[in-house]
This record gives structure tokens, C-alpha cells and sequence, in this order.
């Protein structure tokens, strides 16, 4: 990790802001919701960019260990 661009690194700093903003959002719309099948593709949407930031993150980590 140690060999990313400042470029790469704001890349990454947006890209986690982004799915953490799209998660808040998600949940935010399923709570809004009436109709069940909408709340569920809200939910799972949202548990979708949950994985995508935490799947990030833990490569991150594992990179900057080794």
C-alpha cells in the first residue's frame, strides 16, 4: 500500500466515503418505506455497500500489514 499515488489515496478516501454515504442513504429510504418489497431492495442495497466498504477497508488494512 505503501506505493499508492496521493492521487490513488484520495481515490480510495472518496470511493469509501461514497459507499458509507450510499449505506446511510439506503437505510435511511427502507425506514421511509411502505411498501415491503421497496424496503427490501432499500435493505439489501444497503447491506450491498456495507460489504463493498468493509471488503475495502479490510484489504487496506491487509496491505498496509505486510
Amino acid at each position: 500500500m505503501n506505493n499508492l499515488t496521493q492521487r490513488e489515496l484520495m481515490y480510495l478516501d472518496d470511493f469509501l466515503k461514497s459507499e458509507q454515504l450510499a449505506y446511510k442513504s439506503m437505510n435511511f429510504f427502507a425506514e421511509q418505506c411502505t411498501d415491503q418489497s421497496v424496503k427490501q431492495l432499500c435493505l439489501d442495497s444497503a447491506q450491498s455497500h456495507k460489504h463493498n466498504f468493509q471488503t475495502m477497508v479490510k484489504h487496506i488494512k491487509s496491505s498496509s500489514l505486510q
